[in-house]
């Protein structure tokens, strides 16, 4: 049995696919599974799959999302931990050496959440060097809400029990699945986050993800329903906790709205959360934010003209 599953899913990016996957082949670390499941691609894809023998284990499945591609993927992989690789993102050479030493450093924790490089230009990826690994460690992702602590699915390493138990990704097609696995392993023993070196380059391009506003909104609204139809762990003695976290992501996609002109739905997610931030102190927020909305609908207003 593997230490890792490596799991990929993939959809019609046939191109960058073979530069996450020589990516993760390249690992100094050896103990590992591939598992790369194709989405339903209408490209090369899986003429390029097919060329990688017993180097992958390789899954097919209709058109129904990354969430389900990623179950899927979970489903056969027999690895004690999972490790999530987006099909346009990459490794070092380093990252499983990186993640082994941390798990055996913290006990086998449930979840750890890697350190990104955000990069547009593959050439530049050659400055990126090793570094002496640094961890911060809590007692489970819940107790790390003080600040920012994970950057996306690329960045997600988690113990496959605790997978099964929070229940998977979310099969929806939202963004925002990744925020909410974290919540539901909120509670799982055993959080790290790596702060060096980075362990995975985040591939800024077009056809990011992030980029679609519906489906952001649709996942934020998602996370929002959740926490307050109680559907995530710790109950009332880390709400505090779960909105401190849930508060960190609202903000920035709100004032994002606010920029590109959206303004009932930035003001939707004013409201949902204001008593959140209040009892958290978010004065600054509160009272900054009506002023940002007045300038950007003064500001859209001028261009429409």
């Amino acid at each position: 049995m593997p230490f890792f599953s490596v799991i990929v899913p993939t959809f019609n990016r046939a191109e960058l696919l073979k530069t996450t996957v020589r990516s993760i082949l390249a690992q100094h670390y050896g103990d590992f599974e591939l598992v790369v499941i194709d989405d339903g691609s209408q490209d090369d894809s899986l003429e390029y799959l097919g060329t990688l023998g017993a180097k992958a284990k390789i899954l097919r499945q209709s058109n129904r999302g990354p969430g389900s591609a990623r179950n899927c993927g979970a489903e056969i992989a027999t690895g004690e931990y999972l490790a999530f690789l987006d099909s346009d993102d990459v490794w070092f050479p380093w990252t499983l050496d990186v993640y082994r030493e941390a798990i055996d450093r913290s006990g086998r924790p449930a979840f750890l959440a890697g350190k990104p490089h955000v990069f547009s230009d593959e050439t530049a990826l050659g400055l990126v060097k090793p570094e002496s690994p640094t961890t911060e460690k809590f007692q489970d992702y819940l107790a790390s809400g003080d600040e920012w602590r994970w950057w996306g699915v690329s960045s997600f390493v988690i113990r496959k029990d605790a997978f099964i138990g929070a229940g998977g990704f979310m099969e929806d097609r939202v963004n925002g699945e990744d925020a909410d696995l974290a919540l539901r392993l909120g509670v799982a023993p055993g959080f790290v986050q790596i702060t060096a070196p980075a362990t995975f380059a985040y591939r800024e391009h077009a056809e990011n993800v992030k980029n679609d506003l519906g489906r952001t909104l649709a996942g934020i609204q998602y996370t929002l329903r959740s926490e307050k139809c109680d559907r995530y762990p710790g109950g009332e003695a880390r709400a505090r906790e779960r909105r401190e976290i849930l508060t960190r992501h609202v903000r920035p996609v709100a004032l994002e709205f606010l920029r590109r002109g959206h303004q009932r739905e930035a003001w939707d997610f004013y409201y949902s959360t204001f008593a959140w931030n209040l009892s958290l102190g978010r004065l600054r927020y509160l009272f900054g934010f009506p002023f940002v909305a007045l300038v950007e609908f003064g500001r859209h207003k001028l261009l429409r003209r």
